[in-house]
């Protein structure tokens, strides 16, 4: 009896091929190119041939030709603010499924295949790759500069900066790099840099500058871009650097708040208070501060530290860390302006998104 089984069992059919794996190649790029990039994880489990495809730049090309690309976000997390920069990506479901409110929803999830990397450094998103430029390295400053491929997660050396700084803050416009202040000793508060940098990303070369009308000893904290602008913030002041007319003026009303680690959704500055919990915004236009209404109470409160990066459709994505906690929440958050020019706020989803002991030092959007 149990021979015949044993037949029956030899007789049986192979199961068929997968009917994708049938189709030409090209067909089946235009397939993926239409999948939510959240399952290309999944996907490049499935076999060697999806495992090549999900990293390879024709499936990139076709997802702009078909308009599906996605806005992502990295994250340059430290142990402890002293130790070597890892890569973090934020995970979120895909748009119009839902969600139940829990960690698992949205986290962010380690890339193992970065190395780590210079901290302190200078950090700037253009298409699918991250610029990493200067920073801390083994006690040391350097000038070292690497490109990270967001797209297959591998990063590669490029040539170094004409000087080493850390702590500068970064800026893109026209696709030219600023890379400005920052510190040239292991003593950043004592002997800041009065340089600025600018790296063309179409000739790839790179300008020293100096700016002696800059206040000297001074460190700057903060930058964003508003029309073209660099808006930039020391302890003592803010300023508005205009690269087209080589111009730096003070501006006293952005400086009435002690804002950082902000972002710019449609030419308005927002950041986090997290002495005041809430959301402060600052229009340059009209030259005044603002609250962002709609949502309190829906924050964690009594937070020690929050990073802003903006996103698509008028959305931004907040990070916070309670002053009890370990644990990093984010929230993403859509602001709108209303009649009599009130701005709204609405948060879309808010969890904790990664636990144990670590301090993202910035954030970077880049479009996959």
């Amino acid at each position: 009896m149990s021979s015949q089984i044993i037949r029956a069992q030899k007789k049986q059919p192979p199961e068929p091929p997968c009917l994708i794996s049938l189709l030409p190649d090209e067909i089946v790029v235009d397939i993926v190119a239409r999948v939510p990039r959240c399952y290309y994880p999944t996907l490049s489990q499935v076999s060697r041939r999806f495992r090549s495809l999900v990293a390879s730049p024709e499936l990139y090309a076709r997802r702009s030709f078909f308009g599906c690309t996605e806005q992502c976000l990295y994250v340059a997390i430290s142990k402890d603010q002293t130790s070597d920069i890892h890569w973090f990506t934020l995970c979120r479901k895909p748009n119009g499924q839902q969600f139940s409110g829990t960690a698992s929803d949205h986290r962010l999830v380690h890339i193992p295949s970065l190395p780590p990397m210079p901290i302190q450094g200078s950090y700037v998103g253009i298409g699918s790759n991250i610029f990493v430029m200067g920073g801390f390295c083994n006690w040391k400053i350097t000038s070292s500069v690497s490109l990270i491929d967001c797209r297959t997660h591998t990063a590669q050396t490029l040539p170094d900066m004409p000087k080493a700084v850390a702590i500068s803050v970064t800026e893109l416009i026209d696709r030219k790099i600023y890379v400005i202040g920052g510190s040239d000793t292991l003593s950043p508060l004592k002997s800041p840099s009065r340089s600025m940098m600018v790296y063309d990303t179409d000739t790839e070369m790179w300008e020293l500058r100096t700016r002696p009308d800059w206040e000297a000893g001074k460190r700057w904290f903060s930058s964003v871009v508003i029309g073209g602008k660099i808006y930039m913030r020391t302890y003592y002041n803010s300023f508005v650097y205009d690269p087209n007319e080589d111009s730096c003026d003070r501006d006293e009303v952005l400086h009435s708040k002690e804002w950082s680690s902000s972002c710019v959704i449609d030419d308005v500055l927002y950041y986090y208070d997290v002495r005041g919990n809430c959301l402060r915004a600052y229009d340059p236009k009209q030259r005044s501060w603002g609250v962002v209404k709609g949502f309190e109470g829906l924050l964690p409160e009594a937070c020690k530290w929050s990073k802003t990066v903006s996103c698509t459709g008028g959305k931004l994505v907040l990070f916070l860390q309670k002053t009890e906690e370990t644990e990093i929440w984010c929230a993403e958050i859509a602001v709108e302006r209303r009649e009599g020019g009130e701005i709204w706020g609405k948060v879309e989803w808010c969890s904790v998104v990664l636990g144990g002991n670590f301090h993202i030092m910035d954030c970077v959007a880049v479009e996959l």
